[in-house]
């Protein structure tokens, strides 16, 4: 498939790198001649230095026979121009945008962004991503990630191994005995930015971030199960009166989360609009970094700071200073993607990559295909699919114990009649029209599709 990349920055390189990894002819447009040299040194794909938006430059690039263009310049007008000119121009299928400035998402203006006007099949928000990844980091406390599965029915959650779990160094098979009625099972074990397969024989260490599938009506059990027994947060503070920080503030109260919520706002203008259009928030404007400040916040009382302003060296000593006058969890936003392996032992709690969380945004999308649903695990290199067993797959009529899986695939879960959560046991019959969600490697993705007699298609 011949894709075309508008954008060499790092959410652009990033999916150079996760789709050249599955045979596709990639092209990537950018105006800088340095970051497309940085590219060509590291992947082999086709580059082109100029501007996306550019009829000339895309024909250049193939866009008559492109089935895909992602514009994720730095630029929304750019990008929005790009996938406008792909469709009148060339005919592309599949177009996607990063869009920053929220005054294009206004709901007044939802047609803005159709076929009779600017053609985008998939657009996408970092900020409005980011809030909402923290609303539900919010919502279990001690996960660093919780995705829906199956109407609701089913949950996914990354969880940090810390202190306080009573399973470290323990072998799976044993914790797993231990389970008794709860309905979870492992997927798959980060530890130290390596990979690796929940086995039975495998261990949890201190420190591993591990991904789990639950009944979601099991999902504080779990939590508690693996030592965190944090309650919803009753104060929160929202430092960072940018797009992210005003939506997340939107949402909580959107969302009737309960919590007292504050928003630390530098500039005096922006916190007074702010404060206009923000009904139950308490604006305070001035520095995080000023002690009277967070004293005026009750950075003491507070049980979450949530720190999203657009200067990562800000948001990672906002988080600390928090940490340091007791409050209980921070959460950094980091756009430099090199902070997240140092904040963790300095005591912040999760560190946010809006790159990150854009890029498995846009896989999960253009992976999907005739598959219900897919989430990709750190930028790619991992996936939870959910898809229906259908009659040609070779997974129907067989139990658990019959399949033969290749290395790097895991059944995590299965829905029978829309509503019955079961965790799979050697003896359990997957049966036509059951719903599986899996874990596997990103390059075992060829397998699953043989396994499920299913096609992860470009649409």
């Amino acid at each position: 498939m011949k894709v075309i990349i508008c954008g060499a920055g790092e959410v652009g390189k990033t999916l150079a790198q996760h789709l050249s990894k599955e045979n596709n002819d990639i092209t990537i447009i950018d105006q800088s001649e340095e970051n497309l040299k940085e590219i060509n040194e590291h992947l082999d794909v086709n580059t082109y230095v100029g501007y996306g938006s550019q009829p000339g430059i895309l024909d250049k690039a193939g866009a008559k026979d492109a089935e895909m263009l992602i514009a994720v310049t730095q630029s929304d007008e750019v990008n929005m121009i790009a996938c406008e000119v792909a469709n009148s121009q060339f005919n592309v299928p599949l177009k996607v945008a990063r869009i920053r400035d929220q005054h294009y998402l206004d709901p007044n203006y939802e047609t803005l962004f159709s076929k009779n006007q600017i053609s985008v099949d998939l657009i996408i928000s970092p900020e409005t991503e980011v809030a909402e990844a923290i609303r539900r980091r919010l919502i279990a406390p001690g996960a660093f990630e919780i995705i829906p599965f199956s109407d609701k029915k089913i949950v996914l959650l990354g969880i940090k191994i810390e202190k306080s779990c009573p399973h470290i160094n323990k072998q799976l098979l044993k914790i797993e005995d231990s389970l008794d009625d709860l309905k979870m099972n492992f997927l798959t074990i980060f530890r130290k930015e390596k990979i690796i397969m929940a086995n039975s024989n495998e261990k949890i260490k201190l420190g591993d971030s591990i991904y789990v599938l639950a009944d979601t009506n099991d999902l504080h059990k779990v939590m508690t199960f693996f030592g965190h027994k944090e309650t919803k947060a009753n104060s929160v503070i929202i430092v960072g009166g940018g797009n992210i920080g005003v939506s997340l503030a939107k949402r909580l109260e959107e969302s009737k989360f309960g919590a007292n919520t504050k928003l630390i706002e530098l500039n005096k203008e922006r916190a007074e609009n702010i404060s206009a259009n923000l009904n139950d928030t308490l604006v305070i404007n001035g520095s995080s970094l000023d002690p009277e400040i967070l004293q005026e916040a009750k950075i003491s009382e507070a049980e979450t700071i949530i720190s999203v302003t657009n200067q990562d060296e800000v948001n990672i000593l906002t988080s600390l200073l928090a940490k340091k006058q007791g409050c209980t969890k921070a959460i950094s936003l980091a756009n430099d993607t090199t902070y997240r392996s140092i904040l963790e032992p300095l005591g912040i709690d999760d560190v946010l990559s809006p790159q990150a969380i854009t890029v498995s945004r846009i896989l999960s999308y253009i992976r999907k295909g005739s598959i219900r649903q897919v989430y990709s695990l750190r930028e790619g290199e991992g996936e939870v699919i959910e898809a229906d067993a259908v009659e040609a797959s070779s997974v129907v009529n067989k139990k658990i114990s019959e399949l033969k899986l290749p290395n790097g695939v895991k059944i995590g879960a299965v829905l029978k009649n829309e509503n019955d959560v079961h965790i799979p046991n050697p003896n359990l019959q997957i049966n036509e029209g059951d719903r599986v969600i899996l874990f596997s490697l990103s390059k075992m993705i060829k397998k699953v599709e043989n396994l499920l007699s299913v096609r992860f298609r470009f649409y």
